[in-house]
């Protein structure tokens, strides 16, 4: 299993370093594209090479952030008679609903096409609002899709309809992520490392290889025939990107990742935020695999090697045995030799392995390598959070249904940071971090890695796991007590 990790690593890192350092081939020159007319010549007869966008803003009580990213949507570079603006609002909060209601009002005064639709329930979270907004877009050709947290540039879909316009099997393209508070802490910062390695290593290289990967939630663009076609958004899983986008490609679609084209957003600053949505992150794509399994193999259209990848590398190692490796390798084993020295770990699996893949991953972030001993010890710090929802997932825990939203902080208020409303905003933020929460698997955890690494030390002079150990259980203990939030 861990030669099996390794080998994702190494096949990932190799086919993103050809590609992006070796041919110097972009992977998207392959999709035809074709630049639409500049806005200053925009005409009666030209106008109809638009195709008609749909931009939809799921939300939930997301007060810090759901004006800003109307903003973003209503100042899209495309035809006003071409685009509609959709807030999918499934807020409770009365205050958040009053700041929607004043910002659609506004830009609907501009003679801007915005619809707020709310519902009275949240069935079916995020899946079931796109799904329910379905029957209000049946006349649009693409819906652009992007979550409270971003903020797309003017030319973002520019730059990105058009290779669904001359390319009538994608299904989607799928932009970049970047990142407003990447540098804020210590957390975010191994965060944005992570995320990276995903998207400008994974994604990148499954696209270059022409193999399957899924749409990320947000700062992409669907075709609605895709959607439609593959049957619709579906809350089965707590990943329904993923979902909709296994279903699409089983049934031949493709899909296009844009490394030039950029999307910024915020990475959760809050650990309790953080451990949220790796909990949903690691436990939806089980569910999927358990439920799509079957479809996978009996797939037509789709070569026997991509259906082993697909099982083999892309939900059984990267979603399953990266987690598993991780948390008996360092959450077990480790501890475990410094109190019995008679159980050994080859050398290769203790030191090669790991740095291997942790090299790997701090590649793709300018700067990365100095936070290398950081990121090692925040992520095993998370294993004990990746696994057991990885397990809930798999097995159908009572929690593996669990979905919620991820707490935004408002960076957009640095745009306003010297206003009163920016001040205020602060304020009411700051006051909300200082209440820390305690985790209960983090806090033993902890106390577990400092004990082994004192009797490791003491009774059999295994000082050198005994410095890692302890190093490692202090990071467990500043989790638990919740103590790595920005603030």
């Amino acid at each position: 299993m861990s030669a099996l990790v390794a080998a994702d690593r190494i096949f990932h890192f190799y086919v993103a370093l050809y590609w992006r350092w070796v041919s110097r081939v972009d992977p998207k020159s392959k999709w035809r594209f074709e630049p639409l007319p500049e806005p200053g010549s925009i005409s009666a007869e030209n106008v109809k090479d638009f195709p008609n966008v749909v931009v939809q803003l799921p939300m939930f009580n997301e007060k810090e952030v759901c004006q800003a990213v109307i903003d973003a949507a209503c100042q899209l570079d495309w035809p006003k008679s071409r685009m509609m603006v959709q807030v999918l609002d499934d807020s409770t909060c009365a205050e958040t609903r009053r700041r929607i209601e004043d910002k659609v009002f506004e830009h609907r005064e501009r003679g801007v096409n915005v619809q707020h639709r709310t519902r009275t329930n949240r069935g079916g979270y995020k899946a079931g609002a796109m799904n329910d907004a379905m029957c209000d877009i049946e006349q649009f050709d693409h819906c652009a899709v992007f979550d409270a947290d971003f903020d797309p540039a003017p030319d973002f879909l520019r730059r990105t309809v058009p290779y669904l316009t001359h390319n009538p099997k994608v299904g989607f393209v799928q932009a970049r992520w970047v990142y407003s508070n990447g540098t804020e802490s210590l957390l975010t910062r191994v965060q944005e490392i992570s995320l990276n390695y995903h998207i400008r290593c994974e994604q990148y290289a499954r696209h270059a290889a022409s193999l399957f990967f899924n749409f990320n939630g947000t700062a992409g663009v669907w075709r609605r025939k895709c959607i439609v076609d593959s049957g619709g958004w579906n809350c089965r899983t707590t990943v329904e990107d993923m979902d909709l986008s296994l279903r699409a490609y089983l049934r031949g679609w493709r899909f296009v990742f844009l490394d030039d084209v950029t999307c910024l957003n915020e990475i959760p600053a809050q650990y309790g935020a953080y451990r949220k949505q790796q909990h949903r992150w690691s436990c939806g794509p089980m569910q999927l695999w358990r439920q799509a399994i079957v479809d996978v193999w009996n797939a037509k259209d789709i070569p026997l090697a991509k259906k082993l990848y697909l099982n083999v590398f892309f939900f059984g190692t990267r979603m399953f045995a990266t987690h598993l490796v991780s948390f008996f390798l360092y959450g077990c084993l480790i501890p475990i030799c410094a109190t019995a020295p008679e159980v050994a770990i080859p050398f290769w699996a203790l030191v090669y392995m790991p740095l291997l893949i942790t090299l790997s991953t701090v590649w793709f972030t300018p700067g990365g390598w100095v936070y290398f001993v950081p990121y090692v010890l925040y992520e095993n710090a998370m294993t004990i959070v990746k696994t057991t929802a990885m397990c809930a997932g798999l097995l159908q825990w009572s929690n593996a249904h669990e979905w919620v939203v991820t707490a935004k902080l408002g960076k957009f208020v640095d745009k306003v940071a010297h206003s009163k409303v920016g001040q205020i905003v602060k304020t009411a933020v700051a006051k909300r971090v200082k209440k820390r929460n305690m985790y209960g698997k983090e806090l033993v955890m902890g106390i577990f890695f400092l004990t082994c690494a004192a009797y490791g030390s003491v009774v059999n002079d295994m000082w050198q796991y005994g410095v890692f150990l302890c190093m490692q259980g202090c990071v467990f203990i500043a989790f638990g007590l919740d103590y790595v939030d920005s603030a």
